[in-house]
């Protein structure tokens, strides 16, 4: 446990990222480790599921929620080999970039600081499914 507690520690520390979370993709698709009082930690397993479900014009028109928080699609490549990634927007006016990327057995989410691009915060998921990976 105080692995998952460096690994996150570690991510927090870019001045980039206001939250993470790891969510595992197996039978249950529950939070494995998060920001501590973090938005993030409350991402759902249904939500998990809309997320790496197979209907994605859906969710492109009507948005999804990441714990319980309205979200715009701006791009969604997550079932895309290779790529494996989704940008998300939440809305109201305290409006943050969020991405998500996917590895075999977990899902990642960031959440960027407010006005944070959503571009900083891709690579950051990319360089981290490529970690996990090795």
């Amino acid at each position: 446990m105080d692995s998952w507690k460096c690994y996150i520690n570690g991510i927090l520390a870019d001045r980039n990222v206001e939250d993470v979370a790891i969510v595992g993709l197996s039978d249950n698709r529950c939070v494995w480790a998060a920001k501590p009082g973090g938005l993030l930690a409350a991402i759902s397993p249904q939500e998990v599921g809309l997320i790496t479900g197979q209907d994605r014009k859906t969710f492109l028109l009507t948005g999804i929620t990441v714990a319980g928080k309205k979200c715009s699609v701006i791009r969604d490549s997550l079932l895309v080999d290779e790529e494996n990634m989704m940008d998300v927007r939440s809305k109201g006016s305290d409006s943050k970039s969020i991405c998500i990327g996917k590895t075999p057995k977990a899902l990642i989410f960031l959440m960027g600081k407010k006005g944070v691009h959503g571009g900083l915060l891709n690579q950051k998921v990319h360089d981290m499914i490529v970690g996990m990976k090795e």
